[in-house]
């Protein structure tokens, strides 16, 4: 029996650049998150004793690799190896062997995959070989070799044999499609486990005979990779199927999320409904941060309110307030505003009066593409500033009916205010 930690995709130094311009010590807590998780993960491996680490690419998350972050990876694999721990990793498309920093000495007991070829080296554990560890890192970014072919067993393998390669299987999703294979490439290729990154969703694409398994990023980055991260811990033991388990690693998560408004009519509410959405999703099982996007929906009285300029931002500010000072914290990114005016469309539309003209004029716009355009240049013409022109001239159509929808609701909240 042999058991190991599993991960990939590691992504050390990821700048963050949208988010971290929102706030300079929001930067600096997000950058660190990604070292964090890594080192939770060495944690991990040295708690729980585990035979040895595998790390499949993508540990930086640039070809220009910072000194620091080279250096806190060394140093984090200098932790494990002090416990007799070892490590076998590849490099993937974001770190190619080609941009790694000759003068990094890697720490006794780690062995990094070199790109000529794919290479095996041996576990041993008390004197007898466990495990035959295969492997080949990307020469440069651009790999377009079919890595898959090159894995062959050796003659007189040991008990077990585990393969690790940075590619797509299946579906790429909205990554690169690196180096894609099919499962009838590698099923029948004799190893028990292939241990796969390029990934960043974590998955069991096949359970066993063999196992393979895409352990995604251990930290999310943006709200592309909300929900949990982490990495697998595998269990491995003759004639039985792999044990695997998923570990969270991560320190800040990324979460989405609806707040039902309807019904609700006093403003003094309003967070306590908010609070209670956030504490559903602070309380699902996992010790990170949280950074929010919450969408508020539903029919409600202060829909007029929410819509004003400026209303949303002053929310935000007063829910984000004083949240950097924790160690855990719960910020939110945005709120974005779906509700509707606690009033009936159809009923105010069949009324023989000015109201129900402007919202059928409304309605034509919104389905007429020929009417939208008309609008957005009559506009373009009222204003005098170029800025302004520029800006209107930059419009996405999406941008254009969302223009719209808030005008019509500003709209209609000053003609029937006795009714919101």
């Amino acid at each position: 029996m042999i058991r190991f930690i599993h991960t990939g995709d590691l992504h050390l130094d990821t700048p963050f650049k949208g988010l971290s311009s929102l706030n300079q010590e929001l930067a600096g807590r997000l950058k660190d998150a990604t070292f964090r998780s890594f080192q939770r993960i060495i944690d991990i491996c040295i708690e729980e004793s585990v035979d040895f680490l595998l790390i499949t690419g993508d540990i930086f998350d640039s070809e220009i690799q910072s000194l620091s972050a080279q250096l806190r990876f060394e140093k984090e694999l200098r932790r494990l190896s002090k416990h007799n721990i070892p490590a076998y990793f590849i490099c993937g498309n974001h770190d190619p062997l080609s941009s790694w920093l000759e003068e990094l000495v890697l720490p006794p007991q780690v062995y990094r995959f070199g790109s000529t070829e794919v290479e095996c080296k041996t576990f041993e554990k008390e004197g007898k070989p466990l495990a035959d560890i295969y492997g080949i890192s990307y020469g440069t970014r651009t790999e377009n070799r079919s890595l898959a072919d090159g894995y062959v067993m050796k003659e007189n393998p040991a008990p077990f044999s585990i393969a690790l390669l940075h590619g797509t299987i299946g579906s790429a999703g909205p990554h690169e499609n690196y180096v894609p294979f099919r499962l009838e490439d590698v099923k029948s290729k004799g190893f028990d486990y292939w241990a796969l990154g390029h990934i960043h969703k974590h998955h069991v694409v096949h359970a066993a005979h063999p196992a393979i398994v895409y352990p995604g990023n251990p930290q999310g980055r943006d709200f592309g990779e909300t929900g949990p991260r982490g990495c697998y811990r595998v269990t491995l033991s003759e004639k039985q199927a792999p044990d695997v388990e998923f570990v969270p690693t991560q320190f800040i998560r990324f979460e989405e999320g609806d707040v039902d408004l309807s019904g609700l009519d006093s403003i003094g509410e309003l967070s306590g409904r908010i609070h209670s959405a956030v504490e559903k999703i602070a309380c699902s099982g996992y010790n990170a941060s949280c950074i929010l996007r919450l969408t508020l929906k539903g029919r409600t009285s202060l829909h007029g309110s929410l819509h004003r300029p400026g209303e949303i931002s002053n929310l935000l500010s007063i829910l984000n307030e004083g949240q950097l000072q924790y160690d855990r914290f719960t910020l939110f990114d945005q709120l974005v505003l779906q509700t509707l005016p606690d009033v009936n469309l159809d009923e105010l539309k069949e009324a023989n009066d000015f109201t129900a003209e402007i919202l059928k004029s409304f309605d034509r716009m919104e389905l007429d593409q020929g009417q939208l355009t008309e609008l957005f240049s009559i506009l373009e013409q009222e204003f005098g500033s170029q800025p302004a022109k520029r800006e209107l001239d930059d419009l996405t159509e999406e941008e254009k009916k969302e223009i719209l929808e808030n005008a019509r609701w500003q709209l209609l909240d000053q003609l029937i205010k006795e009714k919101i």
